[in-house]
């Protein structure tokens, strides 16, 4: 098997800018942003970030945002194209499966940690033995189908699998992928709040919900990288003011922007707004594990109550893609017959819910988000519900109260939230329907999908995947087992003297090679 991913339905970069220039309408780049100079060291990286973390221990996460702090600090065995997601080398510089049930990576080589320490075969066997079987993880699912990590060469590991997973490479460019210094943990040092990689930037420190501060990593393996003496990043929870630190000169770089914030960007001339597509998308995780969403009318009656339109017009200005499916349409397994799987139809809703015993309407516990944004989101779904008799009791909090109440302490019926990011559409399931994921907070497997989800991971090309994974969508939709809304845009919003700045599809920047105009 070639050590690269299958490439047969590429997706091209110039036709996703050119999707999504049409989707927002003319993107207005200054000038300056297109001129050729030779990239250069020096200067610090200013940018302003939404959302503080929860952790940045890859191992113990569970924030996309965490994303672009964890790719600073750590590398992953496998990286990624930025739009195709085809495989490209990372700390394994070559990777093959041998039969479907093996896979051996080859290790770069005079590669150290941050704290000194080599990296080698002995530190892949610890991390992936670390993600798979402590109890803190987060990601166990990720590497269920393997059942040994053997070392068999100072930078070689052998991947033995339980049962064929075709997914698992582009899975090692993720968070289980991420490498974490042994003697860091072994020392008892807390990783969530002090990383210790191989990255191109080292931690210096966090003050929590205010900064993180990051350096060079001057030993990095690859040679001239990174460009930036550092980043220095800003936590501004309210969109409006983060955006504002941009506007001002305060910041360089601000990520995770709404379509308002698009609006008001652009009407600065002095700005870059860079509007793609991206795997994130906005939905609600649902228990159903327990009454009242154990029964599947009353969460098709959900699915068929909302106005997945009105929230793209309302919410996202037009520039999200409404869907009952979870996957961007330019993802290679998109399915475009689950689109429009469930209409917006108030009289079955009611129909659905009268048939389940509750002819007179239904209330349902749910968590949301607190920030502005989210909650003009979350009152337009819960009007639309109401119009059908569902009455939502919303407790909103931060994002990470909100996961730890219904993720970890059980509570409530639904969470409003946005999840993605998964470079394998396998991951997007397994992280909210595997039996003991996190997301799942009913810690049950519906009987047929662990058949079908399989299926997506014994086919061996990309063409026989995408049949099993629309399968695996039809199965999931029909099933009711979440409440997509849409699939979000990706906004980032920049000074033009920063340099090389590109997103990607899972919508995570990364900053090795970005370098800044003017810097000394």
């Amino acid at each position: 098997m070639s050590e690269h991913a299958d490439s047969a339905h590429p997706i091209h970069r110039r036709n996703l800018l050119k999707a999504a220039a049409s989707a927002a309408g003319a993107i207005a780049l200054p000038h300056s942003v297109w001129a050729k100079s030779a990239p250069h060291r020096g200067g610090t990286l200013r940018l302003t970030m939404p959302y503080n973390p929860g952790s940045v221990d890859p191992m113990t996460g569970r924030n996309g945002p965490d994303m672009i702090v964890v790719y600073a600090v750590f590398d992953a065995l496998l990286d990624f194209d930025p739009w195709t997601l085809e495989l490209k080398p990372g700390l394994a510089k070559a990777w093959c499966f041998t039969d479907p049930k093996t896979l051996v990576l080859d290790l770069v080589t005079g590669t150290k940690f941050h704290d000194g320490t080599d990296f080698n075969a002995e530190a892949v066997k610890f991390n992936l033995e670390r993600y798979k079987t402590d109890p803190r993880s987060n990601y166990k699912a990720d590497l269920s189908a393997v059942e040994q990590v053997e070392i068999t060469g100072p930078n070689q590991v052998t991947l033995h699998l339980g049962k064929p997973n075709a997914g698992l490479p582009l899975v090692l460019t993720h968070r289980v992928g991420c490498m974490v210094s042994p003697k860091s943990v072994a020392q008892g040092g807390n990783i969530d709040r002090t990383p210790v990689g191989t990255g191109p930037f080292r931690f210096v420190d966090w003050q929590d919900n205010a900064s993180f501060r990051l350096v060079r990593n001057d030993n990095y393996w690859k040679p001239g990288l990174p460009y930036l003496d550092g980043i220095e990043i800003r936590i501004v929870n309210e969109l409006n003011t983060a955006l504002r630190t941009v506007v001002s000169g305060e910041a360089d770089v601000v990520t995770n922007m709404q379509p308002t914030q698009k609006v008001i960007a652009d009407r600065s001339p002095n700005l870059v707004v860079k509007v793609g597509p991206s795997l994130t998308f906005y939905g609600a995780f649902l228990n159903y594990g327990r009454p009242p969403l154990d029964d599947v009318r009353i969460r098709r009656a959900l699915n068929c109550a909302i106005d997945r339109d009105e929230i793209n017009k309302v919410i996202e200005l037009g520039l999200g893609q409404p869907s009952s499916a979870i996957l961007a349409k330019e993802h290679w397994a998109y399915d475009p017959s689950t689109a429009n799987y469930y209409t917006h139809d108030i009289d079955k809703a009611k129909a659905l819910l009268a048939e389940a015993g509750y002819p007179n309407g239904i209330e349902i516990e749910a968590y949301g988000w607190a920030d502005q944004t989210a909650m003009k989101r979350q009152e337009l779904i819960m009007g639309q519900l109401a119009k059908a008799g569902i009455r939502i009791k919303l407790t909103p909090a931060a994002p990470q109260t909100a996961m730890t109440n219904f993720m970890l302490e059980k509570k409530g019926s639904m969470l409003f939230s946005p999840t993605g990011g998964y470079p394998d559409p396998s991951q997007y399931y397994d992280a909210q329907f595997a039996k003991d994921a996190l997301r799942n907070s009913s810690k049950i497997e519906l009987p047929g999908y662990r058949e079908l989800l399989d299926a997506t991971l014994e086919a061996q090309d990309q063409p026989a995947r995408k049949a099993a994974f629309a399968k695996l969508q039809r199965f999931v939709i029909d099933q009711a087992m979440q409440l997509p809304q849409f699939v979000a845009p990706n906004i980032l919003i920049y000074n033009p003297r920063v340099q090389n700045l590109s997103d990607n599809l899972p919508g995570t920047p990364k900053f090795t090679e970005v370098w800044l105009q003017g810097s000394a």
